[in-house]
């Protein structure tokens, strides 16, 4: 192959957070020098000392070339399936529509976020993990040296492994809006007509069917529907094959023909960022490029 390129473009500058202080945070962000309250100035970040490290396939003989030559003799070309993603944003006010057009469309990623995601915000709070509440006496009998060390929001014993801090970028946080506390969420999805699945899901259901959308899910991982709701809600809809990934299977819906006119439809939703993701299976073909010697015209 010929000399690659690999360029990473980088998120702007609202991706990071930005906190007056240090104390421990209550939720609220009321409390001077809080950490969850939003600070002066604007973050900015940067990337250095980077490495890269390429994993290759090396013999000491040629036998490999060999076999790649006799598959491009026979076949004319060498497959090399990889993955790749159409980015489509959306103001979600109830109907978001959009088109793919690949030979495996695989997955559907749906992300939801508030409107003002971008603005400059302090980290904010992963549900369930420590804010201030518990006191400590670092004197005995002295309670002008109590030290606020935090508490688990769900219980004093952390349930779900949240006897420890986490915060999130308001950029990244991933929630559902609803209209109506009191009115539960529904989600359609249409394909070209067809809805997947055949009936309106509930937020539950959504997030059963992502968990069993990703064939690398950690089953051990702990993650509460209510962190869902509020910290990260995506969906996933997959149209491939399970475990089709392994062994870069094209097994997806195949759109080249007639390209997927894609319709999300949600039910007491408010309006939200919604970033989808189609990640699709593409194929790059390998051939020898043969070099036709110049035609010379001799007069006469």
């Amino acid at each position: 192959m010929p000399q690659i390129t690999l360029e990473i473009t980088l998120a702007d500058d609202t991706v990071c957070p930005i906190s007056e202080g240090r104390i421990i945070p209550d939720g609220t962000g009321a409390t001077t020098n809080n950490f969850d309250k939003t600070g002066s100035g604007n973050p900015t970040y940067t990337l250095s000392q980077m490495t890269l490290q390429c994993e290759v396939l090396g013999m000491a003989t040629s036998v490999l070339d060999q076999i790649v030559e006799q598959r491009i003799a026979s076949v004319g070309y060498l497959s090399m399936p990889f993955k790749n993603y159409y980015t489509f944003v959306s103001t979600h006010n109830g109907t978001s529509r959009f088109n793919v057009n690949s030979a495996s469309w695989d997955r559907l990623w749906l992300a939801y976020r508030p409107t003002n995601y971008s603005a400059k915000s302090a980290p904010v709070i992963v549900n369930g993990y420590k804010k201030a509440g518990f006191f400590g006496d670092d004197v005995a009998g002295q309670t002008a040296a109590d030290i606020d060390i935090g508490r688990p929001q769900y219980d004093i014993g952390g349930v779900f492994d949240t006897n420890k801090e986490r915060y999130i970028s308001n950029y990244f946080k991933f929630k559902e809006i609803e209209t109506s506390a009191s009115v539960p969420a529904y989600f359609q999805l249409q394909v070209n007509s067809a809805n997947i699945p055949a009936y309106r899901m509930t937020t539950p259901e959504a997030y059963a069917m992502s968990m069993n959308a990703v064939d690398t899910y950690d089953k051990n991982h702990k993650l509460t529907l209510d962190q869902y709701r509020n910290n990260f809600f995506c969906q996933v809809y997959r149209f491939c094959l399970p475990d089709s990934d392994f062994n870069r299977l094209a097994s997806g819906l195949d759109t080249r023909s007639v390209s997927a006119m894609g319709s999300l439809t949600t039910e007491n939703i408010a309006a939200c960022n919604l970033m989808m993701f189609a990640e699709t299976t593409a194929e790059l073909r390998l051939g020898k490029i043969f070099h036709c010697p110049k035609q010379v015209q001799v007069g006469a």
